[in-house]
C-alpha cells in the first residue's frame, strides 16, 4: 500500500535531468542502466517514497517540474500532448525531435499536409541566438513557431518578426496559440535541406527527383547528388524532402503511445525514440518497480 507521507525532492535541477530522452532510455534496459536511473531518483527523494511505484514517483516528479523547473522536456511533452495530438492525426503526421538545419538544431519538426518547425525557449533559456536559429529553420521549413512560457509572451513578441508563429505554455492550460505563423517558402535553401539528410535519404531524394539512382564513386557521391538536386526549384526539392524525413517515424509507434500504460509525460520519449516492442515491455516493467 502507498504510504500517506508526502513525497519531496531535494533538487529540481537534478530531477529535471532524469526527464530526458537519454535518461529514459535506461528504463528500457534491464540491469545496471535501469538500476542507475532508480538509484539516481532515490538519491533525490527526501521522504515519503515507501510503497510508491516508480511510475507514481515520476508522476509526482513531473508535477514538481511543472511548478518549479520547467525545462525543455516539459515543453516538448506538452507540445506533443496538447498541440500535436489535439490538432493533428498521427496517422498522417510525424513529429521529429532535435532536427539539424544549417548551424542550428530545431527542437521539434511537424510534417503533415504542411510543415512546421518549433523552437522552444524556456524560462531557463536566453534569446541570444534566437534570430539566427529562426533564419536557419526557414531554409527547410515553411512555418516557423516559437514556444515560450506564458509569462514571457510579451518579451518574445517584441523580438520576433511578423511571420513567426507564437505558442504559449502554461502549467494549467498547456499549449495555447497566440499567433499563427505565416507560410513562407521564399528562403528555402537546397544545400541546407540536402545537408540535413542521411546518406540513404539523400540517395532517395535524388532518385525521386530524377527517376534514376545516381551513379558516382563513393567519394563523389554527395557532390553528384547535390548537383542533381540543385537543378530543381527549392519548392520542388522541399516536397520530396518532407516525404523522405516523414519516414523517420515508424507508424507502429502511434499505437504504442496511445496505450493507457504510457503516462502522458513519457509519450514524447516513446514517440521520438521510435520505441521498439521489447523496449516498451522493459519500460512498462520498470514503471512497476515498487520502492
Amino acid at each position: 500500500m502507498v504510504q500517506s507521507d508526502t513525497v519531496t525532492f531535494s533538487d529540481p535541477r537534478l530531477l529535471a535531468g532524469l526527464y530526458s530522452t537519454a535518461s529514459f532510455r535506461n528504463l528500457c534496459k534491464a540491469g545496471n542502466k535501469r538500476n542507475n536511473f532508480v538509484n539516481s531518483l532515490q538519491g533525490l527523494l527526501n521522504s515519503g517514497a515507501k510503497g510508491h511505484t516508480l511510475r507514481g514517483l515520476l508522476d509526482l516528479g513531473f508535477e514538481e517540474l511543472l511548478k518549479n523547473y520547467r525545462h525543455e522536456y516539459v515543453f516538448k511533452t506538452t507540445l506533443l500532448n496538447d498541440y500535436v495530438l489535439e490538432y493533428h492525426c498521427l496517422d498522417s503526421s510525424i513529429l521529429l525531435n532535435e532536427f539539424h538545419i544549417g548551424k542550428s538544431i530545431a527542437d521539434t519538426v511537424l510534417v503533415n499536409g504542411t510543415n512546421k518547425v518549433f523552437e522552444i525557449k524556456t524560462e531557463l533559456d536566453s534569446p541570444n541566438r534566437l534570430n539566427s536559429q529562426l533564419q536557419d529553420y526557414k531554409k527547410a521549413f515553411s512555418e516557423v513557431y516559437l514556444v515560450v512560457h506564458e509569462n514571457q509572451v510579451d518579451k518574445y513578441s517584441a523580438i520576433i518578426s511578423s511571420e513567426i508563429g507564437l505558442l504559449s505554455f502554461s502549467e494549467q492550460m498547456g499549449i495555447s496559440r497566440c499567433k499563427d505563423a505565416t507560410q513562407d517558402n521564399s528562403l528555402l535553401e537546397i544545400d541546407a535541406m540536402v545537408k540535413s539528410l542521411r546518406k540513404d535519404e539523400l540517395t532517395q531524394l535524388a532518385t525521386n527527383l530524377t527517376g534514376d539512382i545516381p551513379e558516382a564513386t563513393p567519394v563523389r557521391f554527395f557532390k553528384a547528388c547535390l548537383e542533381i538536386v540543385r537543378g530543381y526549384q527549392p519548392i520542388q526539392v522541399q516536397k520530396q524532402y518532407l516525404q523522405i524525413i516523414k519516414k523517420r517515424i515508424n507508424p507502429s509507434t502511434n499505437d504504442l503511445i496511445k496505450s493507457d500504460q504510457i503516462p502522458s509525460w513519457l509519450k514524447f520519449f516513446c514517440y521520438s525514440e521510435n520505441i521498439k516492442e521489447k523496449d516498451y515491455i522493459h519500460l512498462i516493467d520498470s514503471l512497476d518497480i515498487t520502492f
